[in-house]
């Protein structure tokens, strides 16, 4: 009885203080997810209805075509399924189908089904799907990491550049990155409640739903088999049954939500294969006249991608963190309890895993890796629960106030591109006010196009220009050379959209020695043209007005600065 009393006055004096502290957790995840939401919803419309992302563009023009099947029979036709683009006159779809889909019926629910309005419907389905993957990050956290010191690892992904800057575009990526998550997370909670194969059949699902997101939702499926491996290690009967409870909803799934893959139940369908192999051909050969392939030659494998997560991605004070975590993990993993150390050890694996094999293959692009971007956060924040802030009291806010500025300074800098006017729009205007009407104007074959139709001139488009279609990634001749010659005596104005060209092909001189040569005198301004105007819209600091900091980021992979912030040139001609 008086063993009883005493733990019940115990409990009840430090009830209120639980509480309170309960409360204040509580309170801080809210402010941690308002911040992630504020900095993934600030600037959506980034291009004014321009369309200027070349895949959202793609899938809008898809979203269009496409028409909801009037029942569930004529959705699973693959031959006759108005919903299926093969049938709608897009014979290369190599994207899963399932944001295509969702993005469709809610378009025609919410009566936006118009080439104006599905993409920004897509960008917000993207924001909306990204947070969801904060909130995944946050509850993995918690039942992993200790204590309050568990916010690191939402609040680092709630700051992470590259998510940020996704889902901002109408793409399948944080679709993918939202599913694969998921499928972690049911992994954990079969992790914690080994009998429960309701979360291994979760997990098949979640992994199915990846899977019809985008295709290399097939890259988390070793992390799955090295799971139930574990877990089962001898036990065969079990290993093969827990394989089951996990195989088939993931197949049934990809069945439903990828449909168009298939011809029959199961029967794969050719074309879909087809354009799998030739789309693999293309952004894997080191292509050098097929313009995206271009700016990978000659990068260095696993370096080339773990310096864009590390100074682009995330940022450097970031990047630091949670790839020192990396390095000491395996120096720590003992010291870890049965119940964090597999699914940490997963968390660890498919970083490598990841950044090896896709870091080794010739397309490196930065959004490849966005699957990574949870787990390195999650990492990063079990680094600063154990070994940070585990032990040493004196000056710990102070060091924690100091380590919030320095991780947010680079996603507040990056910030900026969507609170200034685009690039290509500041350049449109520039155009229409100084630029004579009926002058001429180049275009690199390849890019988008100057002057954008801006509301004003929507009904005449840019027939108050001509447009000259220059091609600089056509293969180096005579020929080439004489007719950009014979193009640029025409020229009044020679324009530079982004740096699509000129970057790689001056990176790679020796293939295009002419070109590289010609962009060489152009800037140096020995042709007879000056520059006139350039455009652009760097990361700085602070976001708003005047910044006293900016951080030129035109070094960083293509696609991390050609949609959202380009440098725009344009060059007079004076001789």
């Amino acid at each position: 009885d008086l063993s009883f009393k005493l733990t019940f006055l115990r409990v009840t004096r430090y009830q209120p203080l639980m509480t309170k502290r309960k409360k204040l957790t509580a309170l801080a995840f809210l402010a941690i997810f308002t911040l992630g939401a504020f900095f993934r919803l600030v600037g959506l419309n980034w291009d004014q209805d321009q369309h200027l992302h070349p895949d959202e563009r793609f899938l809008t023009m898809v979203g269009m075509d496409i028409k909801w099947p009037k029942n569930i029979k004529e959705y699973f036709n693959t031959r006759l399924s108005p919903l299926n683009p093969y049938n709608q006159g897009h014979s290369f779809f190599v994207y899963g189908t399932l944001p295509l889909f969702l993005n469709k019926k809610l378009a025609l629910l919410l009566n936006h089904d118009n080439y104006d309005d599905f993409n920004l419907l897509g960008r917000q389905l993207a924001a909306f799907f990204d947070l969801g993957t904060l909130i995944l990050v946050g509850i993995s956290a918690k039942k992993l990491l200790p204590g309050k010191n568990w916010l690191w690892a939402p609040f680092f992904y709630s700051i992470s550049v590259l998510p940020i800057q996704l889902a901002h575009f109408f793409t399948v990526d944080p679709f993918l990155n939202f599913f694969l998550f998921l499928c972690f997370w049911f992994l954990l909670k079969n992790h914690s409640c080994p009998k429960k194969k309701i979360f291994l059949a979760l997990a098949g699902v979640a992994l199915g739903l990846a899977f019809a997101s985008k295709i290399t939702a097939l890259f988390f499926a070793p992390i799955v088999a090295i799971f139930l491996i574990a877990k089962n290690k001898t036990h065969f009967k079990k290993l093969l049954a827990d394989s089951l409870a996990f195989l088939l909803p993931f197949l049934i799934t990809i069945r439903f939500f990828q449909p168009y893959a298939f011809l029959d139940l199961f029967t794969p369908n050719p074309q879909f294969v087809q354009n799998l192999l030739e789309n693999q051909r293309l952004i894997n050969t080191p292509n050098f006249h097929f313009p995206p392939a271009l700016q990978w030659i000659g990068t260095i494998p696993i370096l080339f991608p773990l310096k864009n997560i590390v100074l682009y991605g995330l940022g450097a004070p970031l990047g630091i963190i949670v790839f020192t975590a990396i390095f000491l993990f395996p120096l720590k993993i003992k010291k870890l309890s049965a119940k964090e150390r597999l699914p940490l050890f997963l968390s660890w694996f498919f970083i490598l895993f990841l950044l090896i094999i896709q870091g080794s293959q010739f397309n490196k692009t930065i959004r490849y890796f966005l699957p990574l971007y949870p787990h390195l956060c999650l990492l990063g924040g079990y680094f600063l629960a154990f070994f940070a802030f585990s032990k040493k009291k004196r000056g710990r806010v102070l060091k924690k106030i100091i380590l919030v500025l320095l991780v947010s300074f680079w996603p507040f800098s990056f910030l900026r591109i969507y609170l200034e006017p685009h690039p290509r729009l500041a350049a449109s205007e520039w155009i229409y006010q100084n630029v004579p009407a009926g002058s001429i104007l180049t275009c690199e074959y390849w890019d988008d196009c100057l002057p954008l139709p801006l509301d004003r001139e929507k009904n005449i488009e840019n027939f108050e220009y001509k447009i000259e279609t220059i091609k600089p990634f056509d293969k180096e001749s005579k020929i080439k050379q004489k007719t950009r010659e014979e193009q640029l005596k025409k020229v009044d104005y020679l324009i530079l959209s982004s740096n699509r060209a000129w970057k790689p092909i001056s990176q790679n001189a020796y293939h295009y020695p002419q070109t590289a040569q010609f962009y060489q005198d152009l800037f140096s301004q020995q042709l007879g043209w000056q520059k006139v105007a350039e455009f652009t819209s760097f990361p700085g600091f602070p976001p708003i007005g005047k910044p006293w900091i900016v951080f030129p980021d035109q070094n960083a992979d293509e696609t991390f600065t050609v949609y959202d912030h380009p440098q725009v040139i344009i060059f007079q001609k004076v001789q």
